[in-house]
């Protein structure tokens, strides 16, 4: 399992491109088909278009990583990230946000029942 966190002040959409665009390179090289994303960023969550726009851009990745876990520890985010959620998984992306580490750890190991 690779475990990326992500922090910082800009929360621009050609960030997110480019940490995801790293975490996807690193996850490769080590062979880590499953991803734990923990978001420290600050700032607003991206649109839906943003998220929508995201998840096309690597829906390549789909065919080397299994599982992908987002951590999105502030509340009032989460409801916009689950957006991004749907949408990925639409494309085949099997990914999920969390609120917190322990259920995204416990996802990524075991899976659910929806999976």
């Amino acid at each position: 399992m690779l475990v990326a966190r992500v922090s910082g002040g800009i929360d621009a959409q050609s960030v997110r491109m480019a940490y995801w665009r790293e975490i996807f390179e690193n996850a490769r090289i080590r062979h880590c088909r499953k991803l734990l994303v923990i978001d420290r960023k600050k700032g607003t969550p991206a649109s839906p278009e943003e998220l929508a726009s995201l998840a096309h851009a690597f829906v390549v990745e789909r065919e080397y990583v299994d599982r992908i876990a987002v951590v999105e520890p502030t509340a009032e985010f989460v409801t916009s990230l689950q957006h991004g959620e749907i949408h990925a998984r639409s494309l085949g992306i099997n990914l999920r946000i969390f609120a917190e580490s322990r259920s995204a750890i416990r996802w990524l190991r075991f899976g659910s029942a929806d999976d």
